[in-house]
């Protein structure tokens, strides 16, 4: 089976990994031929070499190029399997409206050349954050409004694929990454009259993400629309402050709420069972 990664960087790098040591389980046979045959982009040099030192199949590639006229396409538009996850950075799309629209047309441009043929399949690793705040218990049914540039970007994508390639692909909608290099209690740490002391946290380890990815390609979810969180959910206040600590960091302060609000909880009940999956890490208390 052939996989192509989109987007070789923190998760990237070690779901190319993991796959790449795996066989696929849709064969008994021992051949090394029934492997996954994986493939990873980025879009640095340096980070081709770092991919390269970890013994993967790395190939350059920037959002924005067309992979028709790519020096590599056969190579990457020879897939089973794609999986896409290029984030825009917060920071880069926060209001920028311009922005937004580019990486909404990249990403749709990317989507259209990777899924020529209608046996491609598709995994997509989207956000939560195409969740409104206001919606205290949130689940894979729920209403999507997001309030950040870049929810609303990933509502456009979500919705193109769903358009154009609905029953063929699967979207991941994911909480807070945690994991190596990724430490929460380094999330606030010091920092000075926040807002939100009151609302839940919402975070997946790194661990749960890949294991989650591998489920959907060995067990064909095709035509879902799912979401990871862990299933434990205490306040920004406690947890931060909880974690900071634990690394020996000042604790957050956290300014005094008129009306405290829960804000949104995760609810990925249904995306478990639909997994047939068991968090790794199923409480931010567990991921340090």
């Amino acid at each position: 089976m052939n996989i192509s990664i989109f987007g070789g960087g923190w998760l990237g790098q070690p779901l190319a990994t993991m796959l790449s040591a795996t066989k696929s389980k849709t064969s008994n046979s021992t051949n090394s031929q029934d492997r996954y045959h994986v493939r990873v982009t980025a879009r640095s040099e340096q980070s081709i070499i770092n991919l390269i030192e970890h013994g993967l199949n790395a190939y350059l590639f920037a959002l924005g190029e067309s992979l028709l006229t790519h020096k590599y396409h056969a190579e990457l538009l020879n897939n089973n399997v794609v999986i896409i996850n290029i984030p825009p950075g917060r920071r880069h799309l926060a209001d920028n409206p311009q922005a937004s629209q580019q990486f909404v047309a990249d990403m749709c441009m990317l989507i259209t050349q990777v899924c020529t043929h209608k046996s491609v399949k598709l995994i997509f690793i989207s956000t939560s954050s195409v969740y409104s705040d206001a919606v205290e218990n949130v689940t894979e049914q729920s209403e999507v409004a997001p309030i950040t540039e870049s929810g609303r970007a990933h509502q456009a994508i979500e919705a193109f694929i769903q358009q154009h390639h609905k029953q063929s692909a699967c979207i991941l909608r994911l909480a807070g990454l945690v994991g190596p290099a990724r430490h929460p209690g380094k999330f606030l740490a010091g920092r000075q009259q926040l807002s939100g002391a009151s609302q839940v946290v919402n975070l997946i380890h790194q661990q749960d993400v890949i294991s989650a990815i591998e489920k959907i390609i060995d067990g064909g979810i095709w035509g879902e629309t799912l979401h990871l969180a862990a299933q434990v959910h205490p306040s920004r206040q406690e947890y931060y402050t909880w974690a900071a600590n634990k690394l020996g960091l000042p604790a957050p302060h956290f300014a005094r709420e008129s009306t405290p609000k829960t804000g949104k909880r995760i609810d990925a009940r249904y995306s478990l069972q639909r997994l047939s999956m068991t968090l790794a890490y199923p409480s931010p208390y567990d991921m340090l």
